[in-house]
């Protein structure tokens, strides 16, 4: 493609964010302000995790149904349920008690999973494995879909009380739901190699201008410390070397074993030119300096 092609696609900076078990990849310019990258960072950040208890929720209502008023207590006598009559006569039972044990039909089942499978995919980490830039509209997209599952299952809607509705209304904040994991998008911050980016600065103070980079930066609440360094070897990487030790060791040890019947003829008394180099004043071996 010609360099003055109108139809090739721009060069992007590609920033993989982490936060704990959360990670997900950017697409930036370097020209970009840190402030608008850490304010998107941290709104990703806290769709992923809405996006991943929405997919949850969702597979529990394929499963077993709306949720009740209050867990193990029956919505229409206000009485405690009893789990072991419950489930010897419904096969759909919540074994947690959340949900009332009636769900939609087989084919309405398949496609809220289905549904919630797509939303999972969107938002999963092989994605950034595949360093695959993740955006709010994907995001959207995917809980739009979720939306029209949850209309064809229950046309008159689920239940005011039911945390898929308010979650798909946009009235269930994530920061409340799990404070500790998510962060507050005005006022998180981002680290690159052990520098924490000031928001009043351009990405390019932090990497210099080449468009063709791809960084890996933390995310971080505005009151956390530092972030502990990565580790050059992964949990995989190090599972498989560990693995690997292991083996040999045992390997070691298995011909050891074996090779005992032999060990004498390592001895001194076993040298067959011991005699030879007694006569020759040799002893105890020839020893170079």
């Amino acid at each position: 493609v010609l360099p003055n092609n109108p139809t090739r696609l721009p060069a992007m900076v590609l920033l993989r964010v982490k936060r704990e078990a959360v990670e997900f990849v950017m697409e930036k310019k370097t020209s970009d302000s840190v402030n608008d990258i850490t304010t998107e960072a941290g709104e990703l950040h806290n769709m992923i995790l809405q996006a991943n208890r929405l997919a949850g929720q969702i597979h529990q209502l394929a499963k077993h149904g709306p949720m009740r008023k209050k867990p193990g207590i029956d919505d229409k006598t206000g009485q405690l349920i009893d789990p072991i009559k419950e489930k010897s006569s419904n096969p759909d039972y919540d074994p947690l008690g959340y949900r009332i044990g009636k769900p939609p039909e087989k084919q309405v089942r398949q496609v809220l999973t289905r549904t919630a499978d797509e939303l999972k995919a969107v938002v999963d980490k092989k994605e950034a494995d595949r360093k695959i830039a993740l955006s709010r509209k994907k995001i959207e997209e995917a809980i739009k879909n979720i939306r029209g599952a949850v209309m064809i299952a229950y046309p008159m809607n689920l239940p005011e009380h039911d945390v898929i509705r308010s979650i798909l209304e946009e009235k269930n904040d994530i920061r409340d739901a799990q404070p500790k994991e998510a962060v507050d998008p005005n006022s998180c911050v981002v680290w690159f190699a052990r520098k924490k980016l000031d928001r009043k600065e351009k990405l390019s103070k932090y990497c210099g201008k080449n468009e063709k980079m791809f960084l890996k930066i933390r995310l971080q609440s505005k009151n956390q410390r530092m972030p502990q360094r990565e580790a050059r070897v992964d949990k995989d990487a190090q599972a498989k070397m560990m693995a690997y030790w292991h083996k040999k060791q045992k390997e070691e040890k298995r011909m050891k074993e074996e090779d005992d019947d032999d060990d004498y003829l390592n001895s001194a008394w076993a040298n067959p030119k011991a005699y030879k180099n007694a006569f020759n004043g040799i002893r105890g071996g020839v020893r170079w300096k």
